[in-house]
């Protein structure tokens, strides 16, 4: 025996005195069951296949839904009609038992009380029921325009920060950065710059931080910016404008307002000296040189320029100094490939915030000792003279080599950024830029030394 589901209505099939009633199944489109769900006001209710609405509640059909209730009856849920505004006369019909006190209720087609009912409904519309009936529509027209919107911008850009800003490892795949806050506090830095797009035109159609997102991502996989204009859903020049952009950005905020001229003095490097660092205290910075590819040109006398010995192809070349607890502190500018470290250490104005009494820590190629400023010190490996080394000058190359490691480990985490294993050539305008927000975001990093965690 099957039981109507809406509250205070008791019909069930089999009753003689209701065996004009039908039984409707919900609807399986989920819009229109949720219409259902709303109308009968059943609370933290699932239908399930055996669940049944009465035909009672249907007086205008099953099409237009559940509309008659025990706590409305004899109000009237229609709309007007803007096609045809005369109200067409209905037929009456029988209202059924509801609840237990009326199953002694006649079934007569035309009873008395019920035809004054009918009479009633038919002229005098409840103005509160109807603005719940619009209510009902309008939250469902809201819920289908938020999905429409998600639909949209989902179909407007296929990547963004926000897939991949709840998991770490897709973080620092993507950006080079440990997590997510890194990333958002970089957001906060350009939120309050002013930014300057290269292209004289503003791109309004990425939010800041996908525009920040797909800048890092170039940064540290390199891909092309064809692939990025298919990966965020914009053109090749949208990409080089926001590109050039914010890369321009990072620099002026993070290097020229963070780290150029800005050194640390050996009092602020002891406060985080490591162990190795321990029989070298008055270390100021530690030196070496990286290399990054470029393309060959056309002119022979620029390739000579460029060309490096020690990599056998076409190089841009600059000078890294590194504090002893690991921190990049100092950049140059990018030289040719056949430039000598002494050359490069000379020109680019590291030995200007040297002070009497620092040291400086560097490889066996820097042969700069007679260029140091009066009183900076040069610790350096032992050159082999006499065939072989003393046990001296084997101590202290050992020491030298452990203390010299970070450099060598700082460099390799900058070498994380791809865009530094070949910079393209539309890119050399910006090259130094490239070079010196690279290095900004390495010292973002996790520490390299525990013990200065």
């Amino acid at each position: 025996m099957t039981q109507c589901c809406v509250p205070g209505c008791f019909n069930k099939s089999g009753s003689k005195q209701q065996s004009n009633l039908s039984f409707y199944r919900f609807p399986c489109e989920k819009r229109e069951k949720r219409k259902w769900l709303k109308l009968i006001r059943r609370e933290n209710f699932t239908p399930n296949c055996n669940s049944r609405v009465c035909s009672w509640h249907f007086p205008q059909g099953k099409a237009a839904g559940p509309t008659r209730f025990a706590w409305n009856n004899g109000k009237s849920f229609q709309f007007p009609d803007d096609h045809n505004p005369v109200r067409k006369k209905k037929k009456k019909e029988q209202v059924p038992a509801i609840g237990e006190n009326q199953s002694e209720i006649s079934d007569e087609p035309h009873h008395s009380n019920n035809a004054a009912t009918q009479t009633d409904t038919a002229s005098s519309t409840s103005s509160s029921q109807s603005l719940l009936v619009l209510e009902i529509q309008n939250d469902m027209l809201r819920i289908e325009n938020e999905k429409l919107k998600k639909q949209v911008e989902k179909q407007k850009q296929t990547f963004s920060f926000s897939q991949i800003s709840d998991n770490p490892e897709r973080v620092q795949y993507y950006t080079g950065l440990p997590d997510a806050a890194s990333v958002l506090f970089l957001e906060a830095l350009l939120s309050r710059f002013d930014l300057k797009y290269n292209s004289d035109w503003t791109v309004q159609m990425m939010p800041l931080i996908d525009q920040l997102f797909l800048t890092l991502v170039k940064l540290k996989l390199n891909f092309g910016h064809e692939d990025l204009s298919i990966r965020f859903n914009c053109s090749r020049g949208t990409v080089t404008n926001i590109f050039t952009t914010i890369v321009s950005a990072l620099y002026d905020i993070l290097y020229v307002g963070m780290l150029e001229n800005n050194i640390p003095s050996r009092a602020k490097n002891q406060t985080s000296l490591p162990d190795c660092f321990q029989p070298f205290p008055n270390c100021r910075i530690v030196l070496d040189c990286t290399e990054v590819s470029v393309c060959n040109t056309e002119r022979l006398d620029t390739q000579s320029h460029l060309y490096s010995q020690y990599k056998g192809r076409t190089t841009l070349k600059a000078l890294i100094g590194v504090a002893p607890n690991g921190v990049i502190t100092f950049v140059s500018n990018l030289y040719g490939g056949s430039a000598s470290d002494k050359a490069i250490t000379a020109d680019c104005g590291v030995l200007q915030h040297l002070q009497p009494g620092d040291m400086v820590i560097a490889d066996k190629g820097f042969t700069i000792r007679d260029i140091l400023p009066e009183g900076v010190s040069l610790n350096i490996p032992s050159f082999l003279t006499n065939g072989q080394f003393t046990q001296e000058e084997v101590n202290n190359n050992r020491k030298i080599s452990c203390a010299r490691i970070h450099v060598e480990r700082s460099i390799q985490r900058l070498k994380v950024f791809s865009i530094l294993h070949h910079i393209p050539y539309q890119l050399k305008k910006n090259i130094n830029k490239i070079l010196k927000a690279c290095v900004c975001l390495t010292n973002l990093q996790t520490p390299i030394l525990r013990e200065i965690e």
